[in-house]
């Protein structure tokens, strides 16, 4: 009976009771409005910038991307956007396959990445991240022929088993978090085929006589990074038929298979704290940062706490920056995060990791040491092609920027900026012959760009000898106050 009273009572008010439910909806959405703003308001300050970035950097266009050597006035472009490194496959110059090399023949190339561009890991206080699609556009499609003929071949092969048969490309709606972009594939198929213009086209690293075991690649266990390796090396051996295999690696790379030492290194502990009289941050950079955070959280309307790590915020921002997406506003405030915020943030994400990095004499300590075996490895596999008892021409190691940064900054190269997506370093080891007797040199590559000269063990030469590079690997341990591997590691 009650049942039955109720819907004759639902029947004579059933369009009041829809009408108040309207209204209440409509009211709840005003007040998100006017409380939070929307993500995807029509923004005249952002996106009319933002409108001309994408003309200018996306796909075919020719600024600051992927490593390319143009150059722009905009602070914006050189600096924050530059993180995104665009894919631009004018950078790649395919046909300057006639490189002046003055009697030097490439015998070996070591090179590290970070992976393509990605999902965040981190999100803004009360601001969850935008949704991006892990479907290749068609924009993506048209950047080269070779993004289709990647994805055919994806789409052709199995699983990988031993990766906990994670997927080999972006193929999914919505990329989950952390995930690869299909922008960052193409980014990683076109370094691909950078490297193979220069090394296998150029240089002829493979001597006309490619086989598989010739090449060795290793990655991180991220879904990011192995879908990089695998966009990579399809686009470096896209003129062969072959399915590598691709190896585990810890996100330090450390191989005691490779390098002869144990990545086991309880020491470590013994520089996890810094020093009380490490080099503190300037007065007026920490006001900065304070100001910068309470700016941040009147646009997200959250208390101040809430604004915690400037690299956690810059990351959740970027994907906006990366894939043209409004960044957040608030109506109720008029205000919006714009590219001058963002700008602002790069630089003082620069002097935070500057900080960290090469102002805290134990984190450089725990750099030198945690890294050492992979140099070591490197140094081996330069030591064996020397020795001619080594077949291997190519190593690809796929990582991340917590790889990349502090192996820069043990060679000494780190300029404290948050390498880029897609980044790239090169160690490139090179003979000649002089008089009877053939010589060994090395280059280092960052970016596109020769660093040789800045690597203090050189000794301001363009062509490093390896004599000087095998000093380096045997002695920079020490310079940096330490003892031996063996005896820091299993001290406590």
């Amino acid at each position: 009976m009650i049942i039955v009273d109720l819907m004759a009572r639902f029947k004579r008010y059933r369009y009041k009771i829809i009408v108040a439910l309207l209204v209440i909806i409509i009211l709840f959405y005003l007040y998100s409005q006017k409380e939070y703003g929307s993500e995807l308001m029509s923004q005249q300050e952002f996106k009319q910038p933002m409108d001309r970035l994408s003309e200018q950097l996306l796909f075919q266009r020719q600024n600051k991307n992927l490593h390319s050597n143009n150059t722009t006035n905009d602070r914006f472009l050189q600096g924050a956007a530059g993180y995104c490194n665009f894919p631009n496959p004018a950078s790649i110059k395919e046909g300057s396959h006639h490189l002046d090399t003055q009697g030097y023949k490439l015998q070996l190339a070591l090179m590290m990445i970070r992976h393509g561009d990605r999902t965040p890991i981190h999100t803004l206080a009360n601001r969850p991240n935008p949704r991006i699609s892990c479907k290749f556009s068609k924009n993506e499609k048209q950047t080269h022929w070779i993004v289709d003929k990647f994805i055919t071949r994806m789409q052709n092969v199995d699983k990988d088993g031993s990766f906990e048969s994670m997927q080999r490309y972006p193929n999914q709606p919505y990329c989950r978090q952390s995930y690869l972009t299909p922008q960052g594939a193409v980014q990683e198929l076109l370094n691909g085929l950078q490297a193979k213009h220069k090394y296998i086209d150029g240089l002829d690293l493979f001597q006309q006589d490619f086989s598989e075991r010739k090449v060795l690649v290793k990655s991180t266990v991220y879904p990011r990074t192995y879908q990089s390796a695998n966009a990579f090396m399809f686009g470096f051996l896209s003129d062969y038929d072959t399915r590598l295999k691709i190896y585990k690696a810890k996100t330090d790379f450390c191989s005691e298979k490779d390098s002869g030492l144990s990545c086991h290194c309880p020491g470590l502990e013994k520089y996890s704290e810094p020093l009380k009289n490490m080099r503190k941050m300037s007065k007026p950079l920490l006001q900065t940062i304070a100001n910068f955070k309470r700016k941040m959280s009147r646009i997200l309307s959250v208390d101040v706490k809430e604004i915690r790590s400037l690299t956690h915020v810059f990351d959740s921002l970027m994907v906006r920056v990366c894939h043209d997406v409004p960044l957040p506003c608030n109506k109720a405030r008029d205000s919006c995060v714009d590219r001058t915020i963002v700008d602002t943030l790069w630089g003082l994400v620069g002097d935070d990791l500057l900080h960290h990095y090469l102002y805290n004499e134990n984190h450089l300590k725990t750099q030198h040491l945690k890294f050492h075996p992979l140099l070591v490895e490197m140094y081996a596999r330069m030591k064996n092609i020397t020795k001619r008892s080594s077949s291997t021409k190519f190593v690809l190691y796929s990582g991340h920027d917590i790889t990349l940064t502090p192996f820069l900054m043990l060679l000494g190269i780190y300029d404290g900026k948050w390498p880029p997506y897609a980044s790239t370093l090169a160690l490139e080891l090179y003979s000649k012959e002089e008089g009877s007797k053939l010589h060994y040199f090395l280059k280092v590559i960052y970016n596109g760009v020769d660093r040789t000269r800045e690597l203090k063990f050189c000794r301001g030469l363009d062509m490093c000898k390896f004599k000087y590079f095998e000093q380096f690997v045997n002695t920079h341990l020490e310079n940096m106050g330490l003892d031996d591997y063996d005896s820091e590691c299993l001290s406590s």
